[in-house]
């Protein structure tokens, strides 16, 4: 789960950063089209220290963490994340998933999204479950 640190570093240096849920985005300039919107990622790592979470397990983490909570609709990319091992002194290749969601960016909102990088981390030994948000205009 390193790597999310180094996917941190390159998402702040081209303009995307976690936001801590006790701060608010920046309010948008009035939307071209559509209506201002948080658009949240969260970066789930799928090695463990005993192997990797299977398709099965992911799909039920899905249905029981994660439409429970974002009933209005989510997306779910399936990547490959890559990091610099230290101690190995090699870069590590890790299969991810990541998860999207646009919202109002309001504390319930952001509670549910805390819930589910909690349940991640405890369900599968994660070290971390990197959250991205911005704010953007979404029509749906």
């Amino acid at each position: 789960m390193r790597h999310l640190i180094a996917i941190a570093g390159v998402l702040a240096a081209t303009g995307c950063v976690s936001v801590p849920e006790t701060r608010a985005l920046a309010p948008l300039a009035a939307c071209q089209t559509g209506e201002p919107m948080v658009e949240t990622m969260l970066f789930l790592g799928m090695a463990r220290p005993n192997g990797s979470v299977s398709r099965f397990e992911f799909s039920q983490f899905v249905d029981s963490e994660v439409a429970t909570r974002w009933k209005e609709g989510f997306t779910i990319i399936e990547g490959q994340g890559l990091w610099f091992s230290e101690k190995r002194n090699i870069t590590e290749r890790e299969p991810s998933r990541v998860l999207i969601r646009f919202h109002d960016g309001g504390a319930k909102a952001s509670a549910d999204i805390e819930a589910i990088r909690d349940a991640y981390i405890k369900a599968f030994t994660q070290d971390a479950v990197l959250r991205t948000d911005r704010a953007t205009c979404a029509d749906f």
